[in-house]
This record gives C-alpha cells, structure tokens and sequence, in this order.
C-alpha cells in the first residue's frame, strides 16, 4: 500500500507535457496577431496609395488608369470631383433663375458657360469595362466623350455652332433644337419650314422621353408636402421643405470643362468625317 500511495505523485509527470504545450500555444496565438498586424499594415499602405493615385488623377487629363485604381473605384472618371451636399429645392427659384429669363443675351450667356465642358475627353481605359467605344482624338490623347448631366442639360436648350477652316471653308451652322428653343421658337427660328417643325418635333419628343427616362433612373425619393394655397386657400399647392442630397454640380462641371475639347477645330477628331460639324454632334457654341 504504501509503494502505491508513493506512486500516485507520478502521475503529475502527464501535467508536465500540458506545461511544455503551452509555449507553442502562445507561439502560434502571435502568429496570429502578427498576420493580421501585418494586414492591418497592407491595407493602411493600400488606402494611402489609392488617395495618392486619386490625387494625382486629378491633374492629368487622359492618362491611363492605374488597374488597380479603375477596379476599386470603377465607373466614370468623373467620379473622382463627385462631392454631395445638402441642398433645398426652390419653389420659385424659377423667378430669379438666369435660366428662365425670356430670350436674350442673359439667357444665352448661362447657358454658353453652363454647357462650356459639353465634350470632353478621357483615357480610353474607361470605356474598357463596359466594352464601349467612341471617337478618337487627332492627338492620341484619348476618345471623345459626354457626361450625361450634359446631355439632360441640352436636352432644355438649343446649342449652335459655325465652324471656319483654315483653307477658308465655312461649314453650315449646326443647330440643336431643345425645349427651351422650341417654346420661343418664333424668336429663335422664325416660323421654318414644314420640314423643320416636323425636325424639331421628334427632337422634343425625343428630349422629353429622355428627362422622364432620366428620372425613373434617378427616382428620387424625398418626399413632397403639400399645403392649402391660392387666394382662397382651396388650391393644394405642393411643398419643399425635405432636403436632399445633391452634387455638387460647381465641382463637377469644373472638373469637365478642365477636360473639354473643342470639337470644331479642324483637325481635332479621328475619321474621315472629324472635319465637318455636319457630321458631328456639336455642341459647342
């Protein structure tokens, strides 16, 4: 009995071996934190890198997109001077809005300086993505491209262009028949031909498909009041009082007109029509 009572401490041997485990426990427990320190460390050098390549992007017009840069903030290159705020919408903004003067010279300006970065052009890395194609450059620059913003934006005004060559050849005017032009188009056009009206027609028609296209695209969902108004107040009047959340269209339309191209200048465009605005779409007044 007694060699038995003398032999239970030997078992305490096994608890050794727990003992002896523990280090490599705690070995592999720091190989743990040490890789995902060390990913940690990667991802912080990748977001620096990526705000460096965004910052230098800004400043060159055409050059090539970085792969790694196109893949990770993708879309459009305009995205990078794409800034949101909080805006209100005006009721009656329209009653001091340089853009819903009568026809003039007032009228005319802010639509020459709002639509000043119309065309621009880009590397052709980004239509890559979605395998689309444009227009080249004389230059090898890059291709010949438009916001959609600038697009709606026509789609409310007429824009016209007259190109003069140096071998002293005058092209036809381009006109862009628009909204705004077609409401005054006694002052613009005159009364035109059967011809014309039929033209300007199926372009309204066409720009007012576009904007409601654009809209379902957009679907805006703040949400709209509604009040009593009217002299009697028995009229229900609609209401703004939500904010949304707009671009910074300042910033933006900056950003394009640093990239624009004047697409009358002789030489300017790749094909075998890039010399004659009659078979461009200019929009450039």
């Amino acid at each position: 009995m007694a060699s038995d009572e003398f032999s239970e401490p030997l078992v305490m041997i096994d608890s050794s071996d727990d003992l002896q485990e523990t280090p490599k426990r705690v070995s592999r427990g720091w190989n743990f934190y040490a890789l995902n320190i060390g990913l940690l460390f990667f991802n912080i050098c990748l977001f620096i890198y990526v705000v460096h390549l965004f910052g230098a992007h800004q400043h060159q017009r055409a050059t090539p997109l970085p792969f790694i840069l196109k893949n990770l903030y993708l879309s459009a290159p305009a995205d990078i001077a794409v800034k949101y705020e909080t805006t209100y919408f005006d009721k009656n903004g329209h009653r001091s809005s340089p853009f819903s003067k009568k026809p003039g010279p007032e009228l005319d300006e802010a639509w020459h300086r709002a639509l000043s970065g119309m065309n621009i052009r880009v590397s052709e890395d980004w239509l890559d993505h979605s395998g689309a194609e444009s227009i080249h450059l004389a230059d090898g620059s890059g291709v010949l491209v438009q916001l959609g913003l600038y697009h709606e934006l026509h789609c409310l005004v007429r824009r016209t262009c007259t190109a003069v060559y140096s071998s002293g050849l005058t092209y036809f005017t381009v006109t862009q028949k628009k909204l705004k032009h077609w409401i005054y188009r006694s002052y613009y056009t005159g009364n035109g031909s059967t011809i014309d009206q039929e033209e300007e027609e199926a372009h309204v028609e066409h720009c007012l498909e576009w904007l409601r296209v654009v809209a379902l695209c957009r679907g805006d969902t703040t949400l709209t009041t509604f009040q009593w108004g009217g002299k009697r107040g028995v009229s229900l009047e609609t209401e703004y009082p939500i904010p949304r959340q707009c671009v910074n269209h300042a910033t933006l339309m900056e950003w394009a007109e640093e990239q624009a191209v004047d697409i009358t200048q002789e030489g300017v465009l790749e094909g075998p029509h890039a010399n004659n605005p009659m078979l461009v779409p200019v929009e450039l007044s």
